[in-house]
This record gives C-alpha cells, sequence and structure tokens, in this order.
C-alpha cells in the first residue's frame, strides 16, 4: 500500500512538472547518486627522483560541487597531496589530498605518457615527460564522502633537476578529482 502511494506521488509529481517533488520521494542513495568533484587550477608535487615511490605537493584553485565544509572545503578549496607508487616504473598507483579542512580524498591514479608539449621548464630543471592521468576517487581511506566513486583526470607536465635528479610535476590546465 505504502508502495503504490510512492509510486503515485512519483507519477503526479512528474505529471506536474516538479522535480522538487519527485526528488524529496527518492531516496537519499538514489537522488545522490552523482558524485561531487572539484576541479584544481593548480597541483605541484616533487619527489627525490623519477625512481622514487612517494612524492608530495600541493593542490589549489579548487571549486566545483565537492567544495564545501563537508567534503573537499569551501571555495577555492585547498591541500597537501601524497602520492604512492608501488614499483619505481610503476605508472599507477594512489594519492591522497588531505584538505585544508582536514577532510581526506584518496584515489587511483594511472598514466598514460603523451606528447610533451609542456611548457619551457623552470630554471634548473629540463622537460622530462607529459601524462595523462586518469582514476576514481576510492572509498578506503576518503572522508569527503559526497566525492567517492568520482572519476579524477588530468595533464600533468613533469620535469627533471638538470643536477640530482629530482622532480617536479604541475599540472597542465585544470585536475578534476
Amino acid at each position: 500500500m505504502r508502495r503504490q502511494r510512492t509510486i503515485r506521488l512519483l507519477i503526479c509529481a512528474a505529471m506536474a512538472g516538479s522535480a522538487t517533488v519527485a526528488a524529496a520521494a527518492i531516496p537519499g542513495a538514489i537522488a545522490s547518486a552523482v558524485p561531487l568533484t572539484v576541479s584544481c587550477t593548480t597541483l605541484t608535487a616533487t619527489s627525490a627522483s623519477s625512481a622514487a615511490l612517494t612524492s608530495t605537493g600541493t593542490a589549489g584553485g579548487c571549486t566545483g560541487t565537492g567544495a564545501t565544509s563537508a567534503n573537499a572545503g569551501t571555495p577555492p578549496a585547498h591541500g597537501t597531496v601524497v602520492e604512492t607508487r608501488p614499483t619505481p616504473t610503476s605508472l599507477s598507483g594512489t594519492a591522497t589530498i588531505t584538505w585544508s579542512n582536514g577532510k581526506k580524498t584518496a584515489s587511483s591514479f594511472k598514466y598514460a605518457v603523451v606528447t610533451n608539449n609542456c611548457a619551457t621548464a623552470p630554471a634548473g630543471y629540463a622537460k622530462f615527460l607529459k601524462v595523462h592521468s586518469t582514476g576514481a576517487v576510492l572509498k578506503t581511506g576518503t572522508t569527503t564522502l559526497g566525492m567517492v566513486g568520482g572519476a579524477t583526470s588530468g595533464y600533468v607536465c613533469v620535469y627533471k633537476k638538470t643536477v640530482g635528479g629530482s622532480i617536479l610535476a604541475k599540472n597542465m590546465g585544470p585536475t578534476v578529482i
């Protein structure tokens, strides 16, 4: 009986053109199925060498539906990034952003090397490579729950220090998390 009333309510709402009434009748898990995202204008990371398993950096200028106090923080959101690869030659791994509000977004990533049309290298560095990074926000390790399941993507320019071999990575265009 209750199910029939819910179905009738949805039909009436659709016929009346009221999205508000229809959304109120849909259970929360279904109504919020689209993950929240942020788009960051700056992403910078460094590591000791191209063989390092961990790199650290910052994300900044982040705006979008996930830029809320319950998720990445109020816009422009920003945070620290730690990226980990399982082996020195691996082109995949995990990254965790700890946002300024203390929330965390853990994601998988996979790099594909693409044509290196990166900007001129900063002083003391040489162009190394450019990658297209893709992945997804993971449930485990994530406290920005509205972002779980969202896709990540961006282009990253990688520069290698001419003396010492350390690595500097910068996003080319926005990075979506």
